[in-house]
This record gives C-alpha cells, sequence and structure tokens, in this order.
C-alpha cells in the first residue's frame, strides 16, 4: 500500500513547484520593458502564448500519460520546464525565442499539472481523497504568497538577471518529485484500453462535472479583470486578491479534512454560487476593507471548491478514464481563463466593469438550482 502522507508530501511539493514555475512569469512584462521590449501588443503575444500552449495541449497530455509511465512522463515534464526556463532567459531581447520556450513552458507546465493531478486520482483511495487534494492544493496558492512577492522585489530592486533564471529553481523542485514519486502497481490496465472521449461525455456524472468545472471557473477568472473594476471603485484590487489566496490557503491547511466528511457532489454548486455573489458584492462597495471582507468569503468557497471538483474526477468517472477526465477538467479550467476577460472586457466596454461582473457572475448564481439537480440525479449516493 502506498504511504499516503508521503505521497501528500509529494503532491503539495510538486504543485507548489509547477505553479511557482508558471506564476513567476507573471511579471515576465516587467523584464521585458527592463530589456527593451516594450510595444504593448508584443508583451502580450509573449504572455498570453503559455495560457494558449497550456490550453491546446491539454487533450494531448492524456494520451501521452496513457502510453508512458507515470514517472517517466513527469520527469520528463520538468526536464522540458528547466530546458524552456533556460531558453527564455537566453533569448535575450528575439521577440521569435522567446515566444517559442514561453509556448514550451506552457506546453511542459501542462504536462506536469495533468499527469500529477492524474496520478493523484488513480493512487488516493476514495475515504481520503477530498482532504487529499485539498491538502495538495494548498501548493498551487502558496507561491502566489511566498514567491511572487520576492520575484517582484528582484525586479524592482535591479536583480533582473537574477528574476529571469529564477523560475530554474521551481523546475527542479518538479523533477526532484517527479523522480521520487513510486511506480504505479495498484491498478493494472491493458494498453489501449483507456477508453475514449466519447464515452466520458456519455457518462452523466462526467457532464455534470465538466458544467461545475466551467462555471465554478469562471468565477475564479474574474480576478483577472479585477483592476479595472478596482479602478473603477478606487480601491486596491490586491486587497481583494490578498485576502483571498491567504484564506483559501488557510483552508487548505487547517480544514482539508472537512472534504471526507462532506458529500463532495451536493455541495459542490454551492462553491460557484459563493463565488460568484462575493464578485457582485465587490461591485457594491468602496472602500479597502469591504474588499478584504469579500474577499475572505470568496477565499474560503475558492480554498473547498478548487480541489472539489479535482477530487470529483474520481468520483465521476472510472480508473480507465481518469487521463482523459483530468486533462479535460484542466482544459476547460484554461479555456474559462480565456473567456472571462474577454466576456468581460466585452460588456464594460458598452457598461463598465461593475455591471460585467453583475451581468457574468448574475447568470453564473443563476444556474446554481440547476446544477444542485444534476448533481443530485448524475452522482450515486
Amino acid at each position: 500500500m502506498t504511504d499516503q502522507r508521503g505521497l501528500i508530501t509529494r503532491f503539495i511539493s510538486g504543485n507548489f513547484g509547477i505553479m511557482a514555475f508558471g506564476d513567476i512569469y507573471f511579471l515576465l512584462a516587467l523584464y521585458l520593458q527592463d530589456v527593451g521590449i516594450t510595444d504593448p501588443g508584443t508583451l502580450g503575444w509573449i504572455l498570453g502564448i503559455y495560457f494558449a500552449a497550456s490550453t491546446v495541449s491539454r487533450p494531448l497530455t492524456s494520451i501521452i500519460i496513457e502510453k508512458f509511465p507515470f514517472r517517466r512522463v513527469m520527469i520528463a515534464a520538468s526536464v522540458l520546464c528547466f530546458a524552456s526556463g533556460t531558453g527564455v532567459a537566453l533569448a535575450g531581447t528575439s521577440v521569435s525565442l522567446i515566444l517559442v520556450f514561453r509556448a514550451m513552458t506552457g506546453f511542459s507546465s501542462s504536462l506536469f499539472i495533468v499527469g500529477l493531478t492524474t496520478y493523484q486520482a488513480l493512487t488516493v483511495p476514495e475515504e481520503v481523497r477530498g482532504s487529499s487534494f485539498t491538502l495538495a492544493s494548498a501548493g498551487t496558492i502558496a507561491p502566489l504568497v511566498a514567491v511572487l512577492p520576492f520575484a517582484e522585489w528582484m525586479l524592482r530592486n535591479g536583480h533582473p538577471s537574477l528574476y529571469i533564471w529564477s523560475p530554474l529553481l521551481p523546475a527542479l523542485l518538479c523533477f526532484g518529485v517527479a523522480f521520487s514519486l513510486p511506480t504505479v502497481e495498484d491498478f493494472k490496465l491493458n494498453k489501449g484500453n483507456w477508453g475514449t472521449y466519447s464515452e466520458i461525455f456519455k457518462i452523466p456524472a462526467s457532464r455534470t462535472l465538466l458544467a461545475s468545472v466551467v462555471l465554478f471557473a469562471l468565477t475564479d477568472a474574474v480576478i483577472l479583470s479585477l483592476a479595472g473594476l478596482a479602478l473603477e471603485k478606487g480601491v486596491l484590487a490586491s486587497s481583494f486578491i490578498s485576502s483571498q489566496a491567504m484564506t483559501g490557503l488557510l483552508v487548505r491547511i487547517f480544514g482539508f479534512r472537512v472534504m471526507d466528511r462532506i458529500p463532495r457532489s451536493k455541495v459542490a454548486a454551492f462553491t460557484f454560487a459563493i463565488t460568484a455573489g462575493s464578485s457582485i458584492a465587490i461591485t457594491f462597495v468602496s472602500t479597502n476593507t469591504g474588499m478584504i471582507l469579500w474577499g475572505i468569503v470568496y477565499g474560503i468557497a475558492m480554498g473547498y471548491g478548487f480541489p472539489m471538483h479535482l477530487s470529483l474526477i474520481g468520483d465521476a468517472v472510472p480508473e480507465r478514464l481518469r487521463p482523459k477526465a483530468t486533462s479535460l477538467v484542466w482544459f476547460f479550467m484554461a479555456g474559462s481563463y480565456f473567456a472571462s476577460p474577454v466576456m468581460t472586457g466585452f460588456l464594460a466596454r458598452w457598461l463598465n466593469f461593475a455591471w460585467a461582473f453583475r451581468i457574468i457572475c448574475g447568470a453564473i448564481l443563476l444556474s446554481v438550482p440547476f446544477m444542485y439537480r444534476r448533481f443530485r440525479s448524475s452522482f450515486p449516493e
């Protein structure tokens, strides 16, 4: 029997490493401006190609995971992270090279995170699956609190070279995690017996889960447009972002066992009801204190909602479909991150950011009763 405590440590470390690798590049535009790449359009392409490559490659990652051993795939993914990070650092001011290596970072990050999530969904017993994903996903938030401020400090204090090479450290952490993963012997599936994507969409529970993932991720992605709303309201976007991130982290560290005691499929719809409601509420506040308070409420639901949807993969589909189901969950999450700022920007152009938040999140709130009934009918008791 696999040592679950040892696995949890690896899952937390792997999530931390791969998210830190990506989060450090959130500030890449500041570095590029420092080295002389200042055109907004060019910067947009450099920042966006990472997410584009990560999104479109996710269905492909499941095929790779099914054909090769998990440990070998994740070692390769971490090596690609290291190589692509090195490429970005050595590219200098060559936009074409930066674009190539940024696309590679998107693909390698996607391969690693889908592989790690699939491995977890296959190896963790059902009775502790919820707490496992909750505690492990603390690693996805921690870089926002622990790594990003240091990355900004490096750029603000004249250390751009140190900054651009810093993603190699979390890439090495990913390699260490991948290298230490035990080989999976608990489930034996014949090659070619991993099922098809069409089978996943034929299962009512998986269809419900994917719809819920989209709705939940859309409420998560409103943060990408928060700066515009904060400017309208005269408040600090960081007051909401920091409070929700810290709350989500604390919830996952100290409240992870709750996830094994609650009926996940009956609660999932309420998580995006709360995040959507909180996103609407901040459109009516005009102080940083109000932003912080609603950020705490949002952070509680986000702290549980994200790992809850990941853990539901194992509840929704059998083992042989979990690699493809995992890649679809991450694919729809990434697609929601692309769609949300586009929809918000379109509505804000005609109205304003406050009304854009109210319309999008209001529509999500209206879907909650329907999604609750779908969960009750499609997931087994």
